[in-house]
């Protein structure tokens, strides 16, 4: 369109987006002049040209708004601002147009105009001059956010009627100087914005902002809170921390001192505990111990765990708090907050943490004044008529909010009295959002459940039956699972009481137990018997020749290892998937510490994925030089030979043993099929 299309009298707010005005003049607002237009907003309309005399007409404008027009330069915008001279203007938007300066002639045609609110933010603007807007002495909103500006190119000078300052998302990896000599650049500022920038340190703290009231710093990689970096900011009554991140290392004993500080948020991520072997990095006794004006305190979204002792030494200072939250804190158990901490508390937040019962109605009992409880999203199943002082139960107490939507509740005989509660005059405005209370298991409305009225809470003696029941049949479900395991216990027990039979030197029967899976039997008949018993004379003990019939398995793996010199893990796979191997590799390593000359000798037969990988097997692998079989002629060569090595011979027979101890491979394969 080359013209505004023709408006009522009555419109006051013309909002033109995303449309195409190449050429903007006098002519393109004709039928908008002297109309009571208020709000101007001309957004991404792809203008590259504004005569001078373009806004001319329109007198009554409070709000101009030229944002995405990145095909217009400064020089162009400041000399169709002109224009605005003769209007009420008292904001402009000059956002998201990729402006790279600001030259110093740039908002020389407000000079005459109230303009009291300027937003640059969203561009590319790398310097800050303050003398650009010096001349506007009614500006009191400056945003230059999400722009270039740093350390090096910055000067406040020119803006001493500001009283709000948004520097967030700029350079500046340090705090900005604020002062001229022993005066402030910024003497009337009010608020404070330096959120998502480098900044990485406070070591210098703020200085010449006596009338800053609120400062948001959210979202800096900080290190460390240093000793009264606020402490010099004599107005401040809101500091928002939120939101910290990764790097938070320590705070100083002092970190938050200012006696006029009323409203703080500070939140970090889970990486920075607040837990009792933190003590030395956060100092509970004085975190907040000058902070006695303190009204309304944010510590969610940190971890806490904590004794009541420090409990107590954080929040003692606070005797004018007011508000407390503590959402997903990973609270566990509520303190008691006995002596009193809280004489003026009115909300209390402890929303998405992981409570789930407290000592009666002790946590509550000090807080007189407490209005607002929200407990929503924990763990909470049951609550009694001791839950909560008696002043809430009947109704005269302070309370007038109770928040408990998200939890568990145990819809049994257990929570009669809450059902009932939730009916009375007292609790009907109370409860405020019980009506989407839901029951752990149905899921059905607490509100639907009624267990006075259905049954004569017979329940009460079903459930626990039935949960013995599951309980045995749990019990014997996991005995038969870890069947191996237990054995290894008892085993252990025995010979803890009976102690070993030790048996010397001369007297082992094998030179190695051979543990394998039954899968890997054919790799032993063709390759590890041929080459250790028959070539190297060694006295193996092989499970599916050796073991005695009619014999209790267990025992047998037990006397075996116990008469052998090592024992010969074959790894792979199969190995580590076979419960019985698994019982031998405790056996052995049990056996080795006791015994103390066991050697343990793992050959890695085949790749061992990481699914079927144990703690036992890994501890094996992790803390034993281990062999690994391969068919190479020169790799196989210098396997045997360390195998041979680990594996020390009696060099004498033992006339105990079955003489068919040598045996050819053949008389093997029959003996398995016997």
């Amino acid at each position: 369109m080359n013209r505004i299309p023709f408006i009522p009298s009555y419109i006051n707010n013309l909002t033109i987006q995303n449309g195409i005005f190449s050429n903007v003049t006098r002519e393109t607002f004709y039928n908008v002049e002297n109309s009571s237009v208020k709000i101007l907003i001309l957004k991404n309309c792809m203008i590259q040209l504004i005569s001078k005399d373009a806004f001319k007409g329109l007198n009554k404008v409070i709000e101009f708004d030229l944002s995405g027009n990145n095909g217009l330069v400064p020089e162009v915008i400041a000399e169709s601002l002109h224009s605005m001279s003769v209007s009420r203007i008292e904001r402009l938007y000059l956002t998201h147009m990729e402006l790279t300066h600001l030259p110093m002639n740039m908002f020389a045609g407000l000079i005459s105009t109230h303009i009291s609110e300027i937003y640059l933010n969203h561009n590319f603007i790398k310097s800050l001059d303050g003398e650009v807007f010096r001349k506007l002495i009614h500006l009191r909103i400056l945003d230059l956010s999400w722009t270039g500006i740093s350390d090096f190119n910055y000067n406040f000078a020119g803006l001493s009627s500001l009283e709000t300052l948004s520097l967030s998302g700029t350079w500046f990896s340090k705090v900005p100087n604020f002062c001229n000599g022993n005066q402030s650049y910024l003497p009337n500022l009010k608020r404070l914005d330096l959120d998502n920038s480098k900044i990485d340190s406070l070591f210098t703290p703020f200085t010449c902002l006596d009338n800053l009231r609120t400062l948001h710093l959210m979202e800096l990689s900080l290190r460390l809170l240093n000793n009264n970096t606020f402490s010099k900011l004599r107005s401040l009554e809101v500091l928002n921390l939120d939101r910290l991140g990764t790097q938070l290392q320590r705070i100083e004993p002092e970190a938050f001192s200012s006696k006029s500080l009323k409203n703080l948020t500070f939140s970090v991520t889970s990486i920075f505990y607040f837990n009792e072997y933190n003590i030395e990095r956060f100092h509970p006794q004085s975190l907040f111990f000058n902070c006695n004006q303190l009204e309304f305190l944010d510590l969610s979204d940190n971890r806490f765990q904590l004794t009541e002792y420090h409990w107590f030494q954080i929040f003692k200072p606070l005797k004018r708090l007011k508000e407390l939250r503590l959402k997903n804190a990973k609270i566990e158990y509520l303190p008691t907050f006995k002596q009193n901490i809280f004489p003026v508390l009115e909300e209390l937040n402890l929303a998405s943490n992981r409570i789930s019962s407290w000592k009666d109605s002790e946590p509550f009992d000090e807080m007189k004044y407490l209005r607002i409880l929200n407990l929503r999203g924990n763990r909470i199943s049951l609550i009694n008529k001791t839950s909560f002082p008696e002043s809430w139960n009947n109704g005269k107490g302070s309370l007038k909010t109770l928040l408990l939507v998200g939890n568990p509740f145990s819809c049994t005989c257990g929570l009669a009295w809450l059902r009932q509660w939730m009916d009375t005059t007292s609790a009907k405005n109370i409860t405020t959002d019980k009506h989407v209370w839901r029951c752990s298991i149905s899921n059905s409305k607490v509100l639907e459940y009624h267990p006075m009225q259905t049954f004569p809470c017979l329940v009460t003696y079903i459930i626990p039956s039935l949960m013995a029941l599951f309980a045995i049949l749990v019990t014997s479900f996991i005995c038969y699972i870890f069947r191996f395991q237990i054995k290894l216990k008892l085993y252990r027990c025995k010979s803890r009481r009976d102690g070993y039979n030790l048996i010397s030197n001369k007297g082992y029967v094998y030179d190695s137990f051979v543990a394998y899976s039954y899968n890997d039997l054919n790799w032993v008949k063709q390759h590890l018997i041929p080459k250790l018993e028959t070539l190297h004379h060694l006295q193996l003990c092989i499970r599916d020749r050796d073991f005695r019939l009619g014999t209790v398995f267990s025992d047998h793996i037990t006397e075996n290892i116990e008469a052998s010199r090592t024992c010969l893990l074959i790894l792979s796979d199969n190995f580590a998937r076979d419960k019985w191997c698994k019982f031998q590799l405790d056996i052995a390593n049990h056996i080795g510490i006791s015994r103390g000359d066991l050697s343990i000798i793992p050959v890695i037969l085949k790749d061992i994925s990481f699914n079927s990988l144990n703690e036992s097997i890994y501890n094996v692998i992790n803390n034993t030089d281990c062999m690994v079989w391969s068919e190479d002629g020169s790799a196989s060569e210098l396997f045997w030979k360390k195998v041979v090595e680990c594996i020390p011979s009696s060099y004498t027979k033992n006339e105990n043993r079955d003489s068919s101890a040598s045996f050819s491979i053949q008389s093997f394969d029959s003996e398995i099929l016997t």
